[in-house]
């Protein structure tokens, strides 16, 4: 008996002497420990900042790390019970930790090579990625051998276990199952730059958290292991065994069903292209939105606090904007001609290509190694040229999936093609690649090579300066540079109606009568002669005429009699802060400004004369609702003109559209008003132009300021863009002209001569600043009363008397 009394005593002893060093162990640990857990329980992880359109879709994000915070309720239950069967199955039992779990795999390293498994609970997961997330650090070697380094390693690493084990248990005390569980399924790393299952199910499948499928959330819950090794992109057979094994478990923990289980196995997974993983709708509006916020709010909080950005775009104007400028770039670029062939194939791949999957062309060069299943209208594809008869005009291509033929014209242009430069002599030929887009009936194919210019357009509402759409470019892919904001261009004639309203201001009209013709001007470097567009004059004009049709000397000698000052004061006033020469030849446009100061000043006249300011969001809210920043009640801008004399240069605008450079935009419908713009030797083109809802401005040209082309003009590039834009996107109002200030009068004119109209389909009403009605419209003495203009009634006589006989 005292042999087992003494074996007895020992182990007791022994069991007291373990505890007392665990204990022992732990509380020393635990004083390197933080005293509270305020990091976890008050759970802020970096969040994106997100732009959204007015229509509340996402149309960019901010980030260092991508992230959605989704609430565990919105979560289907299968998506956490496959993280649940592939990361921590018994979750709902143990207390932090999962002593079974550690034991089994220390078994199983201890059998195998190396570490196979972990033991990490869900809890020591977050505790690990969080708290200690820099318990790892390198260690210095203080001239330890590599022996000694490596149990100093492997020392450190039982330590930070330790302390996972001991901070979970702790965190297991302050927080519930399911506030653990969110915070693990929004903080987990799943490769492809996804943190949380929201950024995840977005970046890998294009889906909301919501729509994910059995089969889906059990491939996301595989990636945990290695988001690498496992992800879908990159070895879809690796994934798809990941994604077997946590099927298998949650199938045996009862989550799904065998028939669910074999379902989710069958199930083909669509994974979102990785080309459109860094697309960005609207892209030239998100960078200018980043690069305001940036300014005003700081890095930090654009790329970690998680501001919501209520942006001013509307999606479908957007769209509008940019199939308007495409189809336009694209338009004239086939009108300079064709440019040759993009490519060839090989003849060994050209069995290949007959029958395989589509090419959409990509990036700047326009490659064809995408691979596609199907047609879209709009995309453009590499086509092959397999049938290029040696007579007749007919052309067909090879688009994979299909072979059509080029439309006549098209096919005439590709026939008649020869390479000049270091194509010199070359020929179009079998096996050829051409730049194609489907026609509107998909019968026929469409040349679409890429436009060798560049272009832009942005949209106001021009009430309150809200920028509706903008496009900063033919293609965001090829060229970030914003033609919007960051190009300064010639602006040509269209600083004209700046210059006007300064005519209009000191007392002049409409019907003002003044000489086209050769015009000097002394200035310091010698005396300056400008000609007209077509170095043709038309004589006697008058102001609206000359408006009209863009007269380049009666500009010139409206800027002398008005003087610089008042007109760089208006540019000013409208909003214009680029610098302005103070010579004479502004008065033709040689002010290089941004597109988007132009499209403010010309909101500006189309509000009534008041500078209007071009904003990008509505409101800013940070992650808890608070508003950061709200600008929907700004305040209106000073009033630069006068309300009566922006309403007759208004009215002077719609003579451009109505019978001037602009009449194509009449096709519009509406009342609008507007003004042409063609820079020096044709190297940019604009068409300004606006109706009482909505304003538009749009330029073309090229990078590199080379000429466009002979007699390129703004009235014949610009303002069919403008039409194609305002025609889908103009807001379905009623139709209505430009509100009438109360100080003007109209009188009946004749368009051209300017002389006193009668009703007729010839005569206009054409307003007038109160008190500038021309004497000839005035052909008697102006009435100053009532009593003037209609005689008083005369007074009735008494009756006679008849004596006793009643007078009849």
């Amino acid at each position: 008996m005292s042999v087992f009394r003494v074996l007895f005593l020992l182990l007791v002893y022994g069991v007291s002497l373990a505890a007392a060093s665990l204990y022992y162990a732990v509380h020393t640990i635990n004083e390197d420990l933080p005293e509270d857990l305020t990091k976890l329980l008050d759970y802020q992880p970096n969040r994106k900042s997100v732009v959204l359109s007015s229509d509340g879709e996402e149309i960019g994000a901010f980030s260092i790390e991508n992230r959605r915070i989704i609430p565990l309720d919105r979560m289907p239950p299968h998506v956490p019970a496959a993280f649940l069967s592939a990361e921590d199955r018994r979750f709902y039992t143990h207390p932090g930790f999962d002593l079974f779990g550690v034991v089994r795999a220390a078994w199983k390293n201890f059998r195998s090579t190396g570490i196979k498994q972990g033991g990490s609970t869900i809890t020591q997961q977050i505790i690990k990625q969080t708290l200690l997330a820099n318990e790892e650090g390198d260690i210095s070697d203080l001239g330890m051998s590599a022996e000694q380094l490596t149990r100093e390693k492997k020392a450190q690493k039982y330590k930070r276990k330790m302390k996972e084990v001991i901070l979970a248990v702790r965190l297991e005390r302050e927080l519930t199952k399911a506030q653990i569980l969110s915070i693990y399924l929004n903080h987990v790393y799943l490769g492809h730059g996804a943190y949380g299952v929201g950024a995840a199910a977005e970046s890998y499948f294009g889906k909301e958290v919501e729509d994910l499928t059995i089969g889906e959330a059990a491939m996301l819950a595989g990636l945990v292991a290695s988001p690498t090794k496992y992800a879908p992109h990159r070895n879809m057979q690796l994934a798809r065994e990941r994604q077997r094994y946590v099927l298998g478990h949650m199938r045996e923990d009862h989550y799904i069903s065998d028939a669910e289980y074999t379902a989710a196995l069958a199930e083909p997974i669509a994974l979102v292209d990785e080309s459109d993983l860094n697309h960005l709708a609207s892209p030239y509006f998100v960078e200018h939105v980043r690069q305001f916020a940036t300014k005003r709010f700081g890095n930090s909080d654009l790329f970690k606090g998680g501001l919501r950005f209520y942006s001013t775009l509307d999606t479908h104007m957007q769209a509008a904007a940019e199939g308007a400028l495409r189809k336009g770039l694209e338009s004239l670029d086939r009108k300079l001609g064709f440019r040759g062939p993009i490519g060839s194939v090989a003849n060994a791949q050209r069995g290949a290509w007959t029958g395989g999957p589509a090419h959409p062309l990509t990036g700047a060069s326009d490659e064809t190694a995408a691979l596609a299943d199907q047609l879209l209208p709009e995309q453009r594809y590499g086509a092959m040229i397999v049938d290029l008869p040696k007579t007749g005009v007919g052309v067909v291509v090879d688009l994979g999936p299909k072979r059509l033929p080029l439309v006549e014209a098209d096919a005439k242009d590709v026939r008649d093609w020869r390479g000049i430069g270091k194509r010199e002599g070359q020929t179009a030929k079998l096996g050829d690649l051409l730049p194609i887009r489907l026609s509107p009936d998909g019968a026929t194919a469409m040349l679409a090579q890429r436009p060798a210019l560049q272009g832009a357009l942005v949209a106001l509402d021009p009430h309150t300066g809200r920028v509706l759409a903008m496009v900063g470019g033919y293609d965001w892919t090829a060229s970030q540079f914003d033609r919007v904001t960051q190009a300064k261009r010639q602006v040509g004639s269209s600083i004209k109606p700046f210059i006007y309203s300064a005519f209009v201001e000191s007392g002049r009209t409409p019907v003002e009568h003044m000489h086209d013709g050769p015009f000097s001007v002394t200035t310091a470097t010698g005396v300056w002669t400008p000609a007209n567009y077509d170095n043709k004059y038309l004589g006697d004009v008058t102001l609206m005429t000359a408006l009209a049709f863009s007269l380049n000397t009666i500009s010139v000698q409206i800027a002398v009699a008005v003087g610089l000052d008042r007109i760089i004061e208006i540019l000013r006033g409208f909003g214009v802060t680029s610098p302005i020469p103070r010579h004479i030849s502004i008065s033709l446009g040689t002010p290089d400004l941004t597109l988007l100061e132009v499209a403010g000043a010309y909101a500006g006249i189309a509000s009534g004369g008041r500078r209007v300011t071009p904003r990008f969001f509505d409101l800013v809210t940070d992650t808890a609702g608070h508003i950061v920043e709200d600008s929907r009640d700004a305040p209106l801008g000073p009033q630069i003109i006068s309300p009566e004399v922006d309403y007759v240069v208004i009215n002077l605008m719609k003579g451009v559209v109505q019978r001037g450079t602009a009449r194509y935009a009449l096709a519009l419908g509406r009342p609008a008003a507007g003004k042409t713009g063609t820079s020096a030797n044709y190297r940019d083109v604009w068409f300004n132009g606006f109706t009482s809802d909505i304003q538009c401005s749009v330029w073309v040209g090229r990078d590199d300021a080379t000429p466009i082309g002979d007699k390129i003009t703004g009235g014949g590039i610009a303002v069919p863009i403008w039409l194609d834009f305002m025609q889908k996107a103009h807001p379905h109002t009623k139709v209505r002209d430009f509100p009438v200030p109360s100080g003007i009068s109209f009188a009946r004119v004749e368009p051209w001569s300017g002389d006193p109209g009668y009703p007729g389909a010839d005569s206009v009403w054409m307003p007038f600043v109160r008190g500038t009605l021309p004497a000839r419209f005035l052909p008697a003495a102006p009435v100053r009363s009532f009593d003037e203009l209609v005689p008083a009634p005369a007074v009735p006589r008494p009756p006679a008397k008849c004596g006793s006989l009643t007078c009849l």
